[in-house]
């Protein structure tokens, strides 16, 4: 389930010097445990690690949140979801790299609604970060199960998702000013526990993503970046009617990407590219039947541009202003369409007070065009289109050395065509953490 996105931003992040890479974890449209979105950057080579850190690592959370709309329907139904977890992570060094291992395991109990059951939540993952004389990377994978809280379903928390995901991803200094990237990654995902009825399979996705990317540059120039990636997805569980018989649907997603970092001083940090997009069914044609008549339908594909865009500012060594954009397609399992194209933006502005607190306040912004939407049990209207909205505050910070706080305030709201799944939703929730081990 990796967007498009996040294969541009490994490319991007892989291939550039580390004095000039933009914060990945900034941007994360995560605001206290609102959604449960992936980055809008990618924050590593295999997505869901962490990634090594010497030493071992527990923590005990609990979240509690209330929304007056928790499933985010056009009817609203408020109720409370609280996510108790337990989490550690383990790292052992070897040479000048370490092998890692990670997990964590939990609930989402929820309060007040009928719509969404209680369920476990878990993941368990591992790898290995290496150094190898010019050579960096990581190579690892993941287990996840959990309810879908995404920004793009139709039904929040509607239904759980097992995802397994493997890869790696490795980078290679050819000179002081030359550098070559690579990737491979697959990812599975399957559709569990569906509370509006029988589990279906239509959601259900198989992916292999492959990228490659050369870099030159040098900390006063710049960086320069050409990469480009290959996604090809199944969906085992969507069967299409062709002049052929049935066969299973599928994507295939082309880029090419060329982009600039650098960093100007100490306050600036900037990343940019702009991409070739090219993203088609791997059937372009289906057979449908009018008044018993089978007629021939072509299956619409994009062809496009797209563009990425990060921008970090430190004003003072208090107040810091992130700002995220781009262009993209993806095919999510999480919605009923084959792909959708992305246009987003996303600022937030962090105020810390003090050593230990940090104010955050955010807003972040999101247009999305389906194609080939499908019906299913997990989206019963054919979806066209929807503007997505959230603002939010968030007010963080530590109780001494081992307990972290946040306290947010959320609003989302969805305007969207066909209009059965608009929403507007406000939430606030409450969150704790323990850690013992390493800080």
């Amino acid at each position: 389930m990796l967007p498009l996105l996040a294969s541009l931003a490994l490319i991007a992040s892989l291939a550039a010097p580390a004095m000039a890479q933009i914060n990945p974890y900034a941007q994360t449209g995560n605001a206290g445990g609102d959604n449960d979105d992936d980055p809008l950057r990618a924050p590593s080579a295999v997505p869901g690690l962490a990634g090594y850190s010497r030493g071992l690592a527990l923590t005990a959370s609990i979240a509690t949140r209330y929304e007056d709309n928790l499933v985010r329907l056009a009817v609203k139904d408020d109720g409370v979801r609280v996510r108790p977890q337990v989490s550690g992570n383990y790292g052992l060094g070897l040479g000048r790299g370490g092998l890692f291992v990670q997990g964590n395991y939990g609930r989402d109990v929820i309060y007040g609604s009928r719509r969404v059951a209680s369920s476990e939540r878990m993941m368990v993952g591992g790898g290995l970060d290496f150094n190898l004389s010019r050579c960096t990377g990581q190579v690892g994978g993941s287990w996840r199960r959990g309810l879908s809280f995404q920004t793009d379903v139709s039904q929040f928390g509607g239904f759980s998702v097992d995802t397994a995901t493997a890869g790696v991803a490795a980078q290679c200094r050819l000179g002081g000013a030359l550098s070559i990237n690579g990737s491979v990654l697959r990812s599975d995902s399957t559709v569990g526990q569906n509370n509006a009825g029988p589990t279906t399979s239509a959601f259900n996705q198989q992916r292999w993503s492959y990228s490659a990317g050369i870099g030159f540059g040098n900390p006063t120039l710049g960086q320069f970046n050409l990469g480009g990636s290959i996604s090809d997805s199944t969906m085992p569980g969507r069967q299409i009617l062709t002049p052929d018989g049935f066969v299973e649907d599928g994507l295939n997603q082309r880029n090419l990407r060329l982009g600039y970092s650098r960093r100007f001083g100490s306050k600036v940090n900037v990343s940019a590219g702009v991409s070739l997009l090219d993203t088609q069914p791997s059937t372009t044609v289906n057979v449908i039947f009018v008044e018993g008549v089978p007629q021939l339908v072509d299956r619409p594909g994009f062809k496009g541009a797209g563009y990425d865009a990060a921008v970090d500012i430190a004003f003072s060594p208090r107040l810091n202003l992130g700002f995220t954009a781009g262009r993209n397609t993806s095919a999510n399992g999480v919605f009923g369409a084959q792909f959708v194209i992305s246009t987003f933006w996303a600022a937030q502005i962090d105020y810390r007070l003090g050593s230990r607190y940090t104010l955050s306040t955010g807003v972040n912004l999101r247009d999305s065009q389906f194609r080939g939407a499908f019906v299913s049990q997990l989206d019963q209207v054919r979806r066209q289109s929807d503007d997505f909205t959230r603002i939010y505050s968030q007010f963080s910070g530590r109780l001494g050395q081992r307990l972290r706080f946040s306290v947010d305030v959320a609003h989302n709201r969805r305007r969207a065509n066909p209009s059965v799944l608009n929403f507007n939703s406000t939430g606030v929730g409450l969150s704790l953490g323990y850690q013992l081990g390493r800080n």
